[in-house]
């Protein structure tokens, strides 16, 4: 949950928004635990949420595979989005390489289409 104040605070009011990011975890071959759950919200709030710059969501998918760990994760930041899947022999292990890889498609996604329109403007002289 993200928490942002308005108003001014000298006269003891302001107005206190709740701002809920869409957040999804599902797991297929296990029990989704609490401290499982708690580790995809950290690594979204942590890595993925401070490059947002649209409405941010993300659906992780969680499983057993053959014996190991894999966590898919699907985001989305207003028109930009991606998949992400990882697989190793612990689910943390997994959950926080997932996130990695979604962090460089996030900041790779940004830089490409600022960059682009940036290359544009400096063409035409404007």
């Amino acid at each position: 949950m993200i928490v942002r104040v308005e108003g001014n605070l000298d006269f003891k009011y302001f107005i206190l928004w709740e701002i809920y990011m869409p957040f999804q975890v599902a797991a297929h071959g296990f029990n989704l635990t609490d401290a499982i759950r708690s580790s995809c919200l950290q690594e979204v709030e942590e890595r993925l949420q401070p490059l947002a710059l649209h409405n941010f969501s993300t659906r992780w998918t969680l499983s057993l595979e053959a014996g190991e760990h894999v966590a898919h994760l699907s985001w989305t930041d207003g028109s930009f989005h991606g998949d992400v899947t990882t697989k190793c022999e612990d689910m943390y292990q997994s959950i926080h390489l997932a996130a990695k890889k979604a962090h460089d498609q996030i900041k790779k996604a940004h830089e490409k289409r600022y960059d682009h329109h940036l290359g544009a403007r400096d063409k035409f002289g404007t």
